[in-house]
């Protein structure tokens, strides 16, 4: 998934004819075979004899290159393909691919050539590379769930060419991973009514609304890869009115999905330059399932890929990237200007890397926010200034005590009796209560998060965001007149047959997965924690399941936890380090992920479920 295995938009196939760097037939070879040394085809086969064929072949189109240093063409070339060898060099779940690319590396680095060097350490910045699950170890033979990670990101190498840094986070949870990774292909690669072109034009339009240039970047590459048209990557006056038509959906399902009405399906599927009702369909699934997967990216921190712009130095004068600041995401990408922040004005340079609000007073208050909830006496201390730095204040917020307060709510659910016998108002009451954003506004100004200057060209209406459901007019949506399982799920597969059983799997997966612990308590059950999860996203999004008691919402998550999650499914732009390290203290980082993956799936099916309401609606 997330495939790129064109580096850029400037070369071709035809630069490689007529080449001078290869012997008598080893060039047609490639050719006859479609795996031009551009697109690293031979790499992508089990058999690792034509592996090294093809790394034989490449290495010495390298030290021509290199020869070549006063034909500008050769040196573009070789700077061209070096990103992915050094992406290979890093991340391919084969030894023998690995340790091939840093030899080439290191032969061109004797050779007086500045090759580049990664700028982030592992798949994400907010998780230890030490603690992620590591590819290509041998000794997995003998770990069977181990050795179904090594497994699947073998499969998943030799389909997409690359080992993404979301699918090695989600290496932790290898049974979400494998739903996922087929989901993603076949939305993406799949049988559909939408050209692949189409397809990944409409995922960039989707993770453009949460500023989200991880995503952007890779569906870019995959939109040439599919020939594209290269203007359309230039801005949103280029596109087809049909295209265009698209927006003002992308921008409702994203920000406040209550209001897909049937006239917004209506004005999609009449007229000239109109979508079929199969086209749009999977146009809402592709964007839904964007929208939620850049939530995810933003959320765990996810490091830009290995062989993108910003992913590694030029080996010339960029040196490596100090990413320690609490408040800065590289799933946002290269900096942008600040556009409504009245702290900060946007006259100001572009900064090398777009972050979340950095103002001194914002990040004081964030940290006062977050200990007032927590751990009251110590909030003086924060604002007096008695803790010298950030890494002090935050030791002393008792991470056991958190676990423990987790499993005594856990306990406390367990003991509970029924409250079918509470009365209509109260459950209400519950209801509300829960959906309700008070006491998760910090105490800080609004601050606006920087448009990364990659993708300022794909957004259209940009300030339009979230906003509260209990303050939008909007009618709650009630399950019983449109669930997912009793209408969305049936609906779609009519539609588009292959999708919704793979949809189910994943949302059930996500829900019911369980390891039956936290953090070191083992044999725990944490289905009310996970589910207070669901339907929290669910109740912000305007969705009331009348079975379910909403009093858990509150009862099992706390303040920061629930401002962590509200953030992540409304305003994932605006996540930092801090609130993944302190929202969700008591938990390790793989339960952080899967916290994450709650977000994203319930997110997703909500959207799915305004944006297929109004479909069928629409049909009727």
């Amino acid at each position: 998934m997330l495939a790129t295995l064109r580096m850029t938009s400037d070369f071709n196939q035809s630069h490689f004819n007529g080449d001078a760097c290869f012997e008598d037939g080893d060039e047609q070879d490639i050719e006859e075979e479609d795996t031009t040394l551009y697109y690293f085809g031979g790499l992508f086969r089990r058999d690792e004899a034509e592996r090294a064929t093809f790394f034989e072949k490449f290495k010495k189109a390298c030290l021509c290159w290199i020869s070549k240093r006063d034909d500008p063409s050769a040196v573009n070339l070789l700077q061209a393909h070096l990103p992915t060898v050094l992406r290979l060099s890093v991340t391919a779940p084969f030894r023998d691919i690995r340790e091939n690319a840093a030899g080439i590396l290191q032969e061109l680095k004797k050779l007086g050539y500045n090759v580049p060097t990664p700028l982030f350490v592992g798949p994400s910045s907010f998780i230890p590379q030490t603690e992620t699950i590591i590819y290509g170890n041998e000794e997995w033979t003998y770990q069977s769930a181990l050795c179904k990670v090594q497994s699947i990101y073998e499969e998943t190498f030799l389909h997409d060419g690359r080992l993404s840094n979301i699918v090695q986070l989600l290496g932790f949870h290898p049974s979400y991973l494998m739903r996922f990774t087929k989901t993603h292909d076949f939305l993406m690669d799949g049988n559909g009514p939408l050209s692949l072109d189409v397809r990944n034009y409409i995922a960039i339009l989707a993770a453009s609304r949460h500023k989200c240039s991880y995503l952007v970047t890779m569906h870019e590459k995959e939109f040439l890869k599919h020939d594209g048209d290269p203007l359309w990557l230039k801005g949103l006056q280029y596109l087809t009115p049909k295209m265009k038509s698209l927006l003002n959906l992308n921008k409702l399902l994203a920000h406040q999905a209550w209001f897909v009405k049937p006239e917004t399906v209506k004005n999609l599927v009449s007229g000239a330059d109109s979508w079929s009702v199969s086209e749009l369909v999977h146009a809402v699934a592709i964007m839904a399932h964007v929208h939620a997967l850049a939530g995810f990216a933003l959320g765990c921190g996810i490091n830009p890929e290995i062989d993108t712009d910003f992913g590694h130095t030029d080996g010339l004068k960029n040196g490596p990237m100090d990413i320690t600041d609490y408040c800065t995401n590289p799933a946002l990408g290269r900096g942008g200007r600040q556009t409504s922040d009245s702290d900060v004005t946007d006259s100001g340079p572009i900064s090398p890397m777009a972050r979340s609000p950095t103002h001194p007073s914002v990040l004081q208050s964030r940290i006062h926010h977050f200990i007032e909830s927590s751990n009251p006496k110590m909030s003086d201390q924060v604002l007096n200034g008695a803790s010298k730095n950030l890494e002090d204040t935050l030791t002393d917020c008792d991470h056991q005590k958190m676990t423990d307060s987790l499993m005594q709510k856990l306990q406390q659910v367990k003991n509970e009796s029924s409250s079918d016998e509470e009365s209509q108002e109260h459950k209400n009451l519950m209801f509300e209560d829960a959906a309700s954003s008070a006491g998760l506004d910090m105490k800080r100004p609004k601050m606006a998060v920087p448009t990364p200057v990659s993708l300022a060209h794909y957004l259209d209406d940009p300030d339009y965001e979230h906003e509260e459901f209990v303050h939008a007019s909007a009618v709650t949506l009630r399950a019983r007149d449109y669930s997912w399982e009793d209408h969305g799920f049936p609906f779609l597969t009519r539609v588009y047959p292959d999708l919704g059983p793979l949809l189910e799997e994943r949302f059930k997966e996500a829900c019911h997965m369980t390891y039956r612990r936290v953090a070191d308590k083992k044999d725990v059950d944490t289905e009310p924690f996970r589910l207070s999860i669901w339907y929290y996203i669910h109740s912000i999004k305007g969705i009331r399941h009348d079975d379910y008691n909403y009093r858990r919402v509150n009862q099992m998550l706390d303040i920061p936890f629930k401002t962590y999650v509200r953030m992540v499914s409304c305003f994932p732009e605006k996540a930092t380090r801090f609130d993944f390290d302190n929202s969700m203290r008591g938990l390790d980082n793989s339960e952080k992920v899967h916290v994450n993956i709650l977000i994203l799936e319930a997110r997703l099916q909500a959207e799915l479920i305004y944006g297929l309401r109004a479909i069928m609606t629409c049909m009727k």
